[in-house]
């Protein structure tokens, strides 16, 4: 079983992290890449490369052949799957055993069993593991109606062959049920090829717990303590910590002992994470097991001081455990935030689009395969970068953390990185008593950083004063609609344009004048031009190389900039960031227009279903399509009723943001 050549089929991060392990265990590297990733960072690290496809991952990392085919060719005698992908597909597990090599995770018998949350429950059910009331088996409507009425409401539904968030949906009560019964049907289909849901139970105000769990073929069962990942949006974790500030000592060990049992139930070998809902009132509900290393194991490590890696691949060779669970102790407090492209204004509409400038801090670890600059392209996970820091105690954690989001560079495209950091400086997160509705319950505007109209027209009347642009712009997307959130125009002598800056409440208006030493902006109301103007005074501008520098009612500022064209301007304060383009005026519509709506993509991705065609009468709030894009449906409606009167994609057609997909004639 031992073996000295790791193909590693997965790309980005985890194939980079993988490959650090390998390395210091003296093991040669193999990656894979798709056409997408030809010139990828976890390519060029791999002592080889083998190419397995296209950019559509199911025809490159989702190809077994292919990837059995790589390991041929290679010479690899072992398959790390990192996560995702094939990570927990039972048929590639075998087919790597069958062709002569080591999978390094558990048997294709448990990755099949533990896959299907249906059968999994039953297992767990079997080994005494609490498990959520719900029920199974309920293929058509009227079975899933008299289920959910023996359950109670609310309920969620999730795909029996998937996690992830897809094939989620709630239903709180009876007139949505089949509504949302049915959407998770069909995500679960498009996601992982079976329409089966189970219904479980919605328990309102829990904490999401997941003990990570090692485990040999010598029959020792260990836990490595928990990790708490309430943090969510769309049921997808985006921060993780360990450990959770909700878990006693006592509680640890209840939960921990519960995890050993299920796997020794199982003979389960290798790393893997069972997954729970922690209830008010102390109960506790297995949900899943992930039978693979997990997006968050980093802040198990930082925590524990073991490589999760090394111990995977020192138990795929045979090897057992060097400690007891005697021995596993928990040092100090971790976090980890995912950072990805995407835009939380607009409802987590995930991005595309060029990484002009990447620099992350020094003082935290950072597993990514970020560069500059970089294309993030739509095939595959939003996810762009993993920040993970350690300190003795929750409270310096978060500084150090917060620091280091302020720290890092990261402009061209959109990202949560603030929305982040106003999350782990919310009071509720910072009192650890965040729960799975957190995001949805929780205002984080005001929290920390916070972008200002007085900013905005200070950093957009610098960079036109000093001829960067004449006519500026802040892009934003919001659903299906694009429009400027800052519209500056200024003239470099004499009196400057007027302008609206929009915001939640009454729109300000904004006007450029040129003074001596720098020029003043004033800000009022835009619905009431007899209000008192606020005037604000910007001085000892200076331009210098990636860097804007002002004085704003004599404080000073300094912030990043980034133009990758003569169109477009990345401006960082802290960790914020946004964009200025050059605007385009836009005519007034005609007549002939004016009655017409026109439907635009909220992102680059993929439709993967159109639901009418020309001519189709519509109604307000009817569904019109689904597109898909990093691992995220979203369904596009009509703000008004009408009639299709072009209709400019079809099912399967690749989109760009901003592109018109059909225009309707409004009734």
């Amino acid at each position: 079983m031992r073996f000295h050549t790791v193909l590693i089929a997965n790309r980005g991060e985890i194939a980079l992290r993988v490959m650090k392990t390998a390395r210091r265990l003296g093991l040669r590297t193999v990656a894979v890449y798709s056409d997408a990733d030809r010139d990828a960072l976890h390519v060029r690290e791999a002592d080889m490369a083998v190419h397995i496809g296209p950019a559509d991952s199911s025809l490159s990392y989702r190809n077994i052949p292919a990837i059995l085919m790589a390991c041929a060719r290679s010479g690899a005698q072992a398959v790390h799957p990192g996560y995702g992908f094939l990570s927990e597909n039972a048929e590639f597990a075998q087919a790597v055993v069958d062709a002569g090599l080591t999978f390094i995770g558990p048997s294709s018998r448990v990755i099949a069993l533990m896959g299907n949350k249906a059968q999994a429950k039953t297992a767990m059910q079997a080994a005494g593991v609490p498990t959520i009331p719900g029920a199974q088996d309920c293929t058509v409507d009227e079975d899933v109606v008299a289920a959910v009425r023996r359950i109670g409401y609310p309920v969620i539904f999730k795909a029996a062959a998937g996690g992830g968030g897809r094939g989620m949906r709630v239903a709180r009560e009876e007139a949505s049920l089949l509504k949302s019964f049915h959407e998770a049907q069909s995500e679960a289909l498009g996601a992982f090829g079976s329409d089966e849901i189970i219904i479980e139970r919605a328990i309102e105000r829990a904490r999401h717990i997941e003990i990570q769990v090692l485990c040999d073929e010598h029959g020792h069962h260990l836990h490595l303590g928990e990790r708490d990942c309430s943090m969510q949006r769309r049921f997808q974790k985006i921060i993780e910590e360990a450990p959770s500030p909700a878990v006693s000592p006592a509680l640890r060990d209840a939960m921990g002992a519960v995890a050993r049992q299920a796997c020794a139930a199982i003979d389960y070998v290798g790393v893997g994470t069972l997954e729970f809902l922690l209830d008010p009132d102390g109960s506790f509900y297995f949900m899943e097991m992930n039978t693979r290393l997990q997006v968050e194991h980093g802040v198990t490590e930082l925590v524990t001081g073991l490589d999760l890696v090394e111990q995977q691949i020192r138990v795929a060779q045979g090897e057992p455990l060097a400690f007891e669970q005697q021995d596993v102790t928990l040092r100090g407090h971790a976090i980890e935030l995912r950072v990805c492209a995407e835009d939380p204004d607009a409802g987590f509409v995930p991005q595309v689009g060029r990484v002009d400038t990447w620099c992350a801090s020094p003082d935290i670890r950072v597993d990514t395969a970020l560069e500059s600059p970089m294309v993030v392209s739509p095939y595959y996970d939003s996810m762009v970068a993993k920040f993970l820091t350690w300190a003795p105690s929750r409270e310096e954690c978060i500084q150090k953390l917060s620091l280091a989001c302020e720290k890092t560079v990261l402009l061209g495209i959109k990202t949560n990185l603030s929305f982040l950091e106003r999350c782990i400086n919310h009071p509720v997160f910072l009192r650890g008593e965040a729960t799975t509705t957190f995001l949805s319950r929780e205002d984080l505007r005001g929290v920390h950083w916070q972008r200002t109209p007085s900013l905005h027209a200070a950093v957009g009347g610098a960079l036109a004063i000093s001829g960067v642009f004449d006519t500026l712009r802040t892009n934003e997307v919001r659903g299906a609609a694009q429009r400027p959130a800052f519209e500056l125009l200024v003239a470099r002598q004499g009196d400057g344009g007027t302008a609206v800056l929009p915001q939640d409440g009454d729109p300000v208006r904004v006007r450029v004048r040129p003074v001596i030493d720098g020029f003043m902006v004033s800000m009022g109301s835009a619905s009431d031009e007899s209000a008192a103007l606020q005037e604000i005074s910007v001085t000892d501008l200076r331009l210098e190389s990636g860097r804007i520098a002002f004085a704003v009612d004599g404080l000073r500022r300094s912030l990043t900039v980034s133009q990758p064209d003569l169109q477009t301007v990345w401006i960082q304060d802290g960790a914020s960031a946004w964009c200025y383009q050059r605007a385009v005026r836009q005519a007034s519509l005609t007549s002939a227009t004016a009655g017409m709506l026109q439907i635009r993509a909220p992102m680059t991705g993929r439709v993967i279903s159109l639901l009418l065609q020309l001519g189709d009468e519509v109604t307000a709030q009817q569904t019109l399509a689904v597109v898909e894009s990093m691992k995220m449906e979203m369904p596009i409606t009509a703000t008004v009723g009408g009639t299709v009167s072009k209709l400019n994609t079809s099912a399967g057609e690749q989109i760009a943001t901003g592109q018109i997909l059909m225009e309707i004639t409004r009734a």
